[in-house]
């Protein structure tokens, strides 16, 4: 995937070269893109666009628009989440401050779609680009809402936290395929099992996250547990919440959904109880099974090396350790 990541840079530094001054707004934006990332969501774009049988290139300004929509809900997530930490560096609100990440977010969706409309007159239909982009964007803010919901509920269910995800991850990657696939020209049908190829390893993607938030330390970025302090109501703890049995192990439960959080010291306590109750090994199961499910539907996608990089790059996000 090195050659795709090489051009996601490329395009990436060649978009922001414009964007220079007042610095006080550009310079959060290069900061964050410096960063780094795994660049998921403009790879899965450019090979949907390569699976209708056109050149990746046509599509790489509306991949980096996707990367643009996807560091925007970083940016203001971290704000609403107070987290201090993003892929091993401060938050640009922690290292500027609120009001400057909330500008810098804001003038990231202009600057995508502005970027979008450099590529979407490829397409027959050119608005089908900007209607599939649009609507993840209101998606993904749609599942942000529930999720700062969930955080003052005592009562969210696991289907309740899959809800979630699917807007606030999934739909975001479903939008990165729908947009490289309209760029290409592919068929209504082509673009359905895209769609859900990436609403399934978006599912996966995030339970997958929230297990190594866990158990992948330091290697993953952030501060291990930091879900657990901040009292996320992630698929892992509403499960346990289900699964405990015992004064003891259910108060330790219980105190964590009424006081919205645990101690940092208590996450080795909460990982033995989650050990202990099977948790982690059934998130395992779960992902593996989301990510088998989301193959399947590949398999109306024409076989072509495109479709092989897909099927690569899932094994590869499941196997992934930060």
């Amino acid at each position: 995937m090195e050659s795709y990541k090489t051009i996601i840079e490329e395009g990436l530094r060649s978009a922001l070269s414009t964007y220079l001054h007042p610095g006080q707004l550009y310079d959060p934006i290069r900061y964050l893109i410096e960063g780094g990332g795994k660049r998921i969501r403009p790879l899965l774009t450019l090979l949907a666009c390569e699976t209708a049988c056109a050149e990746a290139g046509r599509a790489v300004n509306a991949a980096i628009a996707v990367e643009m929509l996807h560091a925007f809900t970083l940016v203001h997530d971290d704000i609403m989440d107070n987290s201090e930490i993003r892929r091993g560096r401060l938050t640009v609100h922690k290292k500027w401050n609120a009001n400057a990440a909330i500008l810098t977010g804001d003038v990231m969706i202009g600057i995508a779609l502005r970027l979008l409309g450099k590529d979407a007159h490829h397409c027959v239909q050119p608005l089908k680009v900007f209607d599939a982009f649009t609507n993840g964007l209101i998606r993904v803010c749609e599942g942000q809402a529930l999720d700062m919901w969930h955080l003052n509920s005592p009562h969210v269910t696991s289907d309740d936290y899959l809800a979630m995800i699917d807007l606030k991850t999934a739909k975001l990657l479903e939008t990165a395929v729908e947009v490289g696939a309209c760029i290409g020209n592919a068929s209504d049908q082509h673009i359905t099992a895209l769609k859900e190829f990436a609403h399934d390893i978006g599912l996966a993607f995030q339970l997958n996250d929230d297990l190594l938030d866990l158990t992948g330390g330091e290697q993953f970025g952030k501060t291990a547990g930091g879900d657990i302090v901040q009292g996320k109501r992630t698929w892992l703890m509403i499960t346990l919440r289900d699964s405990v049995r015992g004064e003891q192990d259910s108060s330790v439960v219980s105190e964590f959904f009424e006081n919205n959080g645990l101690h940092r010291s208590r996450i080795p306590e909460v990982r033995s109880l989650m050990e202990t109750y099977g948790i982690l090994d059934r998130a395992r199961a779960l992902i593996e099974s989301l990510t088998l499910t989301a193959q399947s539907h590949l398999s109306a996608v024409p076989d072509c090396d495109a479709r092989k990089n897909l099927e690569r790059l899932t094994l590869q996000l499941m196997e992934r350790q930060h």
